[in-house]
């Protein structure tokens, strides 16, 4: 039973490629599993097992052990009907969202889905796919090309908490600069993913553009986390709507009634207050972040709101009506 087990351990603990892993790295991976071994008891089972199964090494010294991409993928218990649905249903609605690598790695996946939803019978979890759809109001963006390898890197950095070694171009840089980071977590926004990090022995927290990270290595020693770190409480705070300041704003704002009326179903804070005026419009009055993403959400309403308050908030969208009447050649009256 314990080689059943160890044997057992050992095929799920080998990577699909584009990632390897070595013996040695393996025989560790079972220690830490509670199966303890000799690395050549590791390389027979290896061997046997590439003889029964898909698994392949590519010859070097020291060995890189893998899963062919196309190989089939298994699980005891087998792939339920309602999780092969899962899979179909995020590869339809996530595949715009996810990047090429983590769509390869799902690959073997919504194979083994697509056929199971095939061959049940009767249909409608099979169906079910068709009778739903997502919407975005949001302009739809290609996702930018992330490289496999830097991602199955950062992935396994940031899984076994190790450091880092990145060659990270910022946006209008022409060359990429090499820097140590301690991987905290990964969010996505809209089609970008990010790696937040710290750098070196430093606490304070990076954004770092995944597809800006042009080679990526992940290191023997432990990531730093700082004290009290928390992903959800960081994306929370929004860090990731770009402050412009600490404070909350106290927002007040005019709005025709049309778009008003989706504050009456989606509040844009808790504690929001909306009245209607004497011109038929809604004054909304919310405490919200002070974020560059406010200002770009208002921006799109267009004509269709009128900042009435902070004062500071109000000016700003002054300046860049001048601005743009300026630019399209428009009369402007302060």
């Amino acid at each position: 039973m314990d080689t059943l087990m160890r044997q057992w351990n050992l095929l799920t603990l080998v990577p699909r490629l584009p990632a390897k892993k070595t013996t040695v790295r393996l025989r560790d991976e079972l220690e830490e599993r509670g199966y303890p071994t000799t690395l050549r008891t590791v390389q027979r089972d290896l061997e046997k097992l590439e003889s029964e199964f898909q698994l392949s090494s590519d010859g070097n010294r020291p060995a890189g052990w893998f899963w062919p991409r196309d190989a089939v993928q298994f699980d005891i218990p087998g792939m339920s009907p309602y999780a092969a649905l899962v899979f179909k249903m995020v590869r339809r609605h996530l595949g715009r969202l996810l990047p090429e690598a983590c769509l390869d790695l799902l690959a073997p996946y919504f194979r083994q889905g697509d056929k199971i939803l095939a061959d049940i019978e009767p249909q409608p979890l099979a169906t079910w796919p068709d009778r739903v759809a997502v919407l975005s109001r949001t302009q739809p963006l290609q996702p930018p090309l992330i490289d496999s390898q830097v991602l199955f890197a950062v992935y396994d950095g940031l899984l076994h908490g190790r450091q880092l070694s990145i060659a990270y171009r910022r946006r209008g840089e022409d060359q990429a600069q090499e820097r140590i980071v301690n991987p905290l977590g990964i969010v996505v926004v809209d089609q970008t993913h990010y790696l937040v990090a710290t750098f070196w022995h430093y606490t304070d927290l990076k954004q770092l553009a995944i597809h800006r990270i042009e080679t990526a290595q992940v290191l023997d020693t432990a990531a730093l986390t700082p004290e009290d770190f928390d992903l959800q409480t960081y994306v929370d705070s929004g860090a990731f709507g770009y402050p412009e300041g600490e404070e909350l704003l106290s927002l007040r704002a005019l709005f025709a009634p049309d778009p008003a009326r989706q504050f009456e179903e989606t509040p844009l804070s808790a504690e929001q207050k909306l009245s209607e005026q004497a011109d038929g419009r809604i004054l909304l009055e919310a405490q919200v972040r002070d974020t560059a993403q406010l200002r770009w959400w208002l921006q799109g309403f267009g004509a269709q709101v009128e900042i009435l308050g902070p004062p500071g908030l109000r000016e700003e969208f002054a300046e860049q009506i001048r601005q743009l009447a300026a630019r399209y050649g428009c009369l402007f009256l302060r």
